[in-house]
């Protein structure tokens, strides 16, 4: 992570939804990708806000250069990002928290299955 640095590219107010859209750019030669995890603390660290607050949507990194872009949402509720953000957005940022949500929405849409399947026989 040493030798890892960012730097804010762009930064777009989107009052509608709530929060900020960011392009990132990492330097990172000779060393893998960076995690999501170390984008969004850098993130966080540099705009004040909770770590909670911030999601990484992607980041592409262009071969054989070390630089990668990251675009990153900053939201500014928790709860209203959660409403938002498509759910596998949610599980790559949240960790073990996303994991249980992603098997949550699968149960539920498993029950609607089974329901649906009921009412035709």
């Amino acid at each position: 992570m040493s030798s890892e640095s960012f730097s804010i590219v762009n930064i777009r107010e989107n009052k509608l939804l709530g929060r900020r859209e960011l392009l990132v750019e990492a330097a990172h030669l000779n060393v893998s990708t960076p995690m999501r995890q170390s984008v969004r603390e850098w993130v966080s660290k540099q705009l004040g806000v909770d770590v909670s607050n911030v999601f990484v949507r992607k980041i592409k990194t262009q071969y054989g250069v070390g630089k990668s872009v990251a675009e990153i949402h900053v939201y500014n509720d928790s709860k209203l990002a959660r409403v938002i953000e498509p759910l596998y957005i949610l599980a790559r940022n949240l960790g073990e928290e996303g994991k249980k949500l992603v098997e949550e929405a699968r149960k539920r849409r498993n029950e609607r299955r089974e329901k649906k399947r009921k009412r035709r026989k």
